[in-house]
């Protein structure tokens, strides 16, 4: 293995492009409105469109994973990176709802391969401190995010929302070529054929898919829509509501590089408990104090908690899976998350269209609580 700080700059690196193969997607919910307006659609056929991305996103990840595991995860990860960023040029041509989706659509699919191709390789370079090294990882990666939603809300207003989509796009093929430099032995590169049955018959990897579906439905949900609810039902302003979801993920960034050392030193079940518990007592705060206490604690309290239980599940499947299957691996993690969780922005969008989105954070709030007995029967029976 390569000296500790040619590592730690590989991990920024792999940080900056995991900041960049997000934010093609934070660019989406602060300018909402106005491109739902300009495409003359609603927020049900936006939630629609963004479940169809996210499902994209996720179920690519399964190609993405074991295609890591042949042709090498550094390869895959900048194909990822680029390709993704390239197809925001699409957006410069989309004035009606069709070829917007398709432009979603076609940067989704490249950028899917990302997740499961970094995580493995992380998980085989840092066997030792595998969660501090996803911790460190996942926080360059959100820390390049937290000003992602302002930084495109004022692009979009000041130029157009295509801007924001392009300017997030080409900084992604910049970095792509950045990752050149990146050399990690990764030994040999599996040719054998994986047995998804095989995978699935990991012991204790059924109750964790479990947990990233639901996670996954409400991280989508409150990623998307939280904007929207500060501004049209909390009456914040947009450039307020935008700066919100910065912080998110800023608070985001300390969740991570906790939640990693924790899942190291304490180990990943406890960790994920505690932070879960964390997610369920943010929605308590933003339902029953009032707004300019709610939010700021919100805020704070959701984004260490959300972005805490993170590591903490990539070191439990680095835990349970066979190594020769790592890529495999996070590839059915990453689609459980974010594929399959993603259906929660349809479901949202059509509670905030037909009963406003109290309501739908309202449901937020009670997915939140199915999220804790499922972290608890983790806990009870994976004993790590």
């Amino acid at each position: 293995m390569h000296g500790m700080k040619k590592d730690t700059v590989d991990l920024i690196v792999l940080g900056i492009a995991h900041s960049l193969n997000h934010s093609l997607f934070l660019v989406l919910p602060p300018l909402l409105g106005n491109i739902a307006d300009d495409l003359g659609t609603s927020l049900t056929v936006i939630g629609l469109i963004s479940t169809i991305t996210f499902l994209t996103y996720g179920t690519g990840a399964l190609i993405g994973g074991p295609l890591s595991d042949r042709l090498g995860s550094v390869k895959v990860a900048r194909i990822s990176i680029g390709l993704g960023g390239l197809m925001s040029l699409v957006f410069l041509v989309a004035n009606d709802v069709y070829v917007f989706s398709a432009g979603m659509f076609l940067m989704a699919l490249w950028a899917s391969f990302y997740h499961p191709t970094a995580n493995g390789l992380i998980a085989k370079a840092f066997p030792e401190n595998t969660g501090q090294s996803m911790g460190i990882h996942n926080a360059a990666g959100n820390f390049g995010q937290v000003f992602t939603p302002t930084v495109a809300f004022f692009l979009g207003i000041t130029y157009s929302w295509r801007a924001s989509f392009v300017f997030f796009g080409l900084l992604s093929v910049g970095t792509a070529f950045l990752m050149d430099r990146i050399e990690v032995d990764e030994g040999e590169i599996q040719k054998a054929d994986k047995s998804y049955m095989e995978f699935i018959r990991t012991p204790g990897l059924w109750i964790v898919l479990v947990y990233n579906v639901v996670v996954g439905f409400l991280f989508r949900s409150v990623d998307l829509f939280f904007p929207s609810f500060l501004s049209t039902d909390l009456q914040y302003t947009g450039g307020i509501a935008a700066f919100a979801n910065s912080m998110i993920l800023f608070f985001g960034v300390i969740g991570q590089l906790l939640g990693g050392r924790g899942a190291d030193r304490m180990g990943p079940t406890k960790v994920l408990l505690i932070t879960t518990t964390g997610m369920v007592a943010s929605f308590a705060l933003l339902m029953f104090l009032p707004a300019n206490i709610a939010v700021p604690l919100f805020v704070i309290v959701y984004g260490i908690s959300m972005f805490g239980h993170q590591p903490t599940v990539t070191k439990l499947v680095s835990m349970l899976s066979p190594r020769n299957m790592m890529g495999l691996a996070y590839g059915v993690m990453f689609f459980s998350a974010f594929g399959i969780g993603s259906i929660s922005t349809s479901v949202i969008g059509w509670v905030a269209d037909s009963y406003g989105l109290t309501t739908a954070f309202w449901v937020n709030a009670a997915t939140a609580l199915v999220l804790l007995s499922v972290a608890t029967v983790i806990r009870m029976r994976i004993k790590k």
